[in-house]
């Protein structure tokens, strides 16, 4: 994103400096005391500067600071990471409206060792494979341009949430239990929806749309969503089945057809109901694929006595002559079109951006902790990194100013680190 979307130099730094400050302020507000605002401050100023690595020591070396005192701030301290994903919500999630998408999806964290809280050999997606790493869940929110994060936590797998010591030691707090991964994505919706983000169809891969418990989720809470699924792993009818109750589960009545499997059904459609689409890629090329949907009913709740049917779009991504792109359940409020089901499928290369970028020029998985605290904090902290340069390169745009922060009383502490902060940048590049 800083690559592509702003050019993040000195000169930068010099010609944005009157916005960092309300940016800040609007944010460590929440922080309390004076020397916490400061140390947020110089903290996201590590993380903006330029340079390799963004862990403690080398960012405080570039910074001019102790490194200790950025330690304490991010390991040990005691300031909410709720609290300032709530300031985030509330005060910068709005200057990106209006949102087109909610997207889900995690990222991985390589670790050495076992002690890093929530550290285990399991599927990482920033190496394609299982790996000793850490996971977190992320909800990022995006205008069709950019994606920009509005929540995270990190996945605690189960051997951890049952190993009271081990919990104990990386700081977990006692409260918190084992949560599936779409059981977290749930909870960062709801955080989402509770403060007044401007709500759009929820997006997500198979992780987490082959869930129908998470697919249920999202419907009772009133969502539209569009999420990929395992063509071959759900079976469905085309039409509405008679269904009875027999023992503790409903079973289908004798006569009806039986359901077959997403893929069967997508292979069985007609050429008429496939529609081309044609759009402009970044590189100035011409993309083409083939979009078709149909209702389905799926049956997986016919085992509960009191289940029915889940009703759902089946819509599918296929380019001609190649493997099937992708297949997606969906919720909409109204039926589909070709239009939105092309952005809703091609729109969660957003959230990808926003991993590698955070990775490769902001730090996201540089920290070197091993708490629980710790990490979240650091990763709120980034958060607000990747927001300002994002706020940054919309205020570029014509006729767009960004307000975050103007209407709040100056803090003589965030802008004192600033302007100390100044004179330091042409001896970190």
């Amino acid at each position: 994103m800083i690559g592509h979307v702003l050019d993040w130099s000195n000169k930068e730094w010099r010609r944005t400096k009157e916005q960092f400050e309300p940016f800040m302020r609007s944010l460590t507000s929440v922080l309390g005391r004076a020397e916490r605002r400061v140390a947020a401050t110089r903290y996201v100023e590590g993380l903006l500067v330029e340079g390799q690595r963004k862990s403690i020591e080398p960012m405080a070396s570039r910074l001019g600071v102790d490194p200790q005192s950025l330690q304490q701030f991010v390991a040990d301290s005691p300031w909410s990471a709720e609290e300032l994903w709530s300031r985030i919500r509330k005060e910068v999630i709005p200057s990106f409206e209006p949102i087109e998408s909610w997207i889900i999806d995690e990222t991985g964290w390589l670790k050495q060792g076992q002690r890093s809280v929530g550290v285990a050999h399991q599927y990482c997606g920033a190496v394609g494979k299982k790996a000793n790493c850490q996971v977190s869940v992320e909800l990022v929110v995006s205008d069709g341009t950019i994606g920009v994060p509005a929540g995270a936590r990190l996945y605690l797998p189960e051997v951890w949430a049952k190993d009271v010591q081990r919990c104990q030691e990386a700081g977990v707090p006692e409260e918190i239990e084992f949560k599936t991964k779409p059981q977290i994505a749930l909870g960062l919706i709801d955080q989402a929806m509770n403060e007044g983000v401007l709500q759009a169809p929820v997006l997500a891969d198979s992780v987490y749309g082959d869930g129908s418990e998470f697919r249920k989720g999202l419907r009772g809470r009133g969502c539209e969503y569009f999420l990929q699924v395992s063509p071959t792993q759900h079976k469905a009818w085309t039409h509405e089945v008679s269904t009875h109750k027999k023992f503790k589960r409903r079973y289908v009545k004798e006569g009806e057809e039986p359901a077959r499997t997403l893929l069967e059904i997508t292979q069985s459609l007609p050429a008429a109901e496939w529609k081309p689409c044609s759009w402009k890629a970044r590189d100035g090329s011409t993309r083409y694929t083939r979009l078709a949907w149909v209702e389905v009913y799926l049956g997986h709740d016919l085992r509960n006595p009191h289940g029915e049917l889940e009703k759902s779009w089946l819509v599918i991504d296929w380019p001609r002559a190649e493997e099937i792109y992708h297949c997606y359940l969906a919720h909409l409020k109204g039926p589909p079109s070709k239009a939105r089901c092309l952005r809703l499928s091609r729109g969660r290369w957003q959230i990808e951006q926003y991993f590698q970028r955070a990775k490769d020029d902001l730090g996201l998985d540089h920290y070197e902790g091993r708490s629980w605290r710790g990490f979240h904090h650091h990763l709120v902290l980034s958060a607000v990194a990747y927001l300002f340069v994002c706020a940054m390169w919309l205020r570029s745009k014509k006729n767009f100013w960004p307000d975050v922060g103007t209407d709040s009383q100056s803090d003589p502490s965030v802008a004192g680190e600033i302007l100390r902060l100044l004179p330091l940048l042409p001896a970190t590049v």
